[in-house]
């Protein structure tokens, strides 16, 4: 810091020594808010003192002989040295040299306090917002703490317009516990004003988001939903929902998400955004997934490749396929996940997604390995090194596996070189048991019920019986609980 904060600093262990007892220092640590305990007490004493009434006086304030107030004349020549301050610490923070820059804005924003409140949240929103963008933190929580020592001072009496101005400063310091005491106070100061309270809750919320509070969001999107609904506007209906899935989400409250997820769904439909409703209808099986109701997730899967395929949405087509590959192997339905395997490295070369391809070819490499089925899982991992090389990514990975396969099953004649086939020839050949991959592209076949309901959040789905994948004559594969199959709409 400066030569003045030192000097600041020096007198203040002086003055410590002779009145202060160090029990009474003590209390006095700890009663400081939780940014202070992190900073030197000395640092923090000296830039939270008045400066009329600091020891010693700042340079740039007049000597006077008795205790009086600042003369208009000497307010403007001290205004003028501020402005001449900021200018100086701005062109050290463009020659970057922060550590001389904000020592000049911290003497600053402790002498605009002679101007005055309103003057000084200027030069805390001001030089905060310069501190955050630089990443100082030792001048962020000085700012904090002089910003939560005005605040405690102002709540009971600010007026709505000074309780914003303190709001969006404790933004840009994040000061977390604060803002959420000043939002919450500018709700209620709001009452009167419907645009201008959703306006807080949604600024709440935000907060709430940010901080990773997803339990205290969830409630403040609830309302702003009910809200927008019943303003029939479209827009921020859909966003809030988005918004109070997220947060639900991220709490892993899944059976609280379903119904919200169902809303956005018939949302997306009536208002013609088919191409949002596969990523949704995706989420929604996990979600069910999640809660072990797999029929219901099987089905929810199955409305996403239909959208998807007929969208030619690939890169949802591969998820889908690529979830329900997992979901079978995890259940260790070997049979029911190699055909969606097989289906998913089809489905990547419309979408030219040659890592997708490369990490199909390993997941069917690693089932077959688990059915001890060595001599397809070496097929599968001889066409992962042709991507591989092609790629450069990955390339010992399955050569170790294509090189450790072929050491447990080495060629029937050692004089006669073995042929490698041409990557098609390999995996007709090699995959011959599973869907071939000279045909046309297999579909999941729609189902055209609406979706089940949601489970309710109070009683989670139970497990029902998984239903079996079935290739029909027409190379469909449906993957729709049997017991649906017939319901008309």
């Amino acid at each position: 810091m400066s030569v003045y904060f030192g000097l600041r600093k020096w007198h203040w262990f002086r003055s410590l020594g002779k009145h202060l007892a160090g029990g009474v220092a003590a209390l006095a640590l700890l009663s400081l808010p939780a940014y202070g305990q992190r900073l030197d007490p000395v640092l923090l004493d000296a830039f939270l003192t008045n400066p009329l009434e600091a020891d010693p006086r700042d340079p740039l304030l007049p000597t006077t002989v008795v205790e009086r107030p600042l003369s208009p004349l000497e307010l403007y020549n001290l205004e003028l040295e501020l402005f001449r301050l900021d200018e100086q610490a701005r062109a050290l923070l463009l020659a970057e040299q922060p550590d001389e820059a904000f020592p000049l804005w911290m003497r600053e924003v402790q002498l605009r306090r002679i101007f005055g409140l309103e003057a000084e949240l200027e030069a805390l929103d001001r030089i905060g917002q310069q501190a955050w963008n630089a990443q100082r933190s030792q001048e962020i929580r000085l700012l904090a703490v002089r910003l939560q020592r005005i605040w405690e001072a102002e709540k009971a009496t600010a007026s709505l317009e000074r309780v914003e101005t303190i709001a969006t400063i404790a933004q840009t310091l994040r000061i977390r516990d604060t803002s959420t005491e000043i939002y919450q106070q500018l709700i209620q100061m709001t009452t009167g004003d419907e645009v201008a309270q959703q306006g807080w809750v949604v600024v709440l919320a935000s907060h709430h988001l940010q901080w990773f509070e997803f339990d205290n969001a969830a409630p403040l999107y609830t309302q702003l939903v009910a809200r927008a609904k019943a303003q029939g506007n479209t827009l921020e209906h859909t966003q809030y929902l988005i918004d109070l899935i997220y947060s639900y989400q991220e709490a892993k409250k899944y059976a609280q998400a379903l119904p919200v997820q169902t809303e956005l769904l018939k949302l997306y439909r009536s208002t013609g955004q088919s191409d949002r409703e596969p990523p949704l209808e995706i989420n929604m099986a996990r979600n069910f997934r999640a809660l072990e109701a797999y029929p219901q997730a099987l089905e929810y899967y199955n409305l996403a490749y239909v959208t998807a395929q007929r969208l030619e949405l690939y890169g949802h087509v591969s998820t889908v396929l690529k979830d329900l590959g997992d979901l079978y192997a995890e259940q260790g339905l070997t049979n029911e996940a190699l055909p969606m395997y097989n289906l998913l490295e089809r489905a990547e070369q419309p979408a030219y997604n040659q890592h997708g391809i490369l990490e199909a070819y390993d997941r069917l490499g690693q089932l077959y390995l688990s059915i001890d089925d060595t001599d397809n899982a070496l097929v599968a991992f001889r066409a992962g090194v042709a991507f591989a090389e092609s790629l450069q990514y990955r390339e010992p990975y399955f050569r170790g596996e294509v090189a450790k396969l072929s050491l447990d099953n080495p060629p029937a004649s050692a004089d006669e070189p073995e042929e490698t086939p041409n990557l098609g020839e390999t995996l007709r050949d090699g995959l011959r048991d599973n869907p071939p991959f000279d045909i046309d592209p297999i579909e999941i076949d729609p189902n055209d019920v609406e979706p089940a309901d949601p489970i309710e959040p109070t009683e989670p789905a139970q497990p029902e019986a998984r239903p079996e994948i079935e290739v029909i004559s027409d190379e469909t594969i449906d993957v729709t609980p049997e017991a649906q199959e017939t319901t008309e709409p």
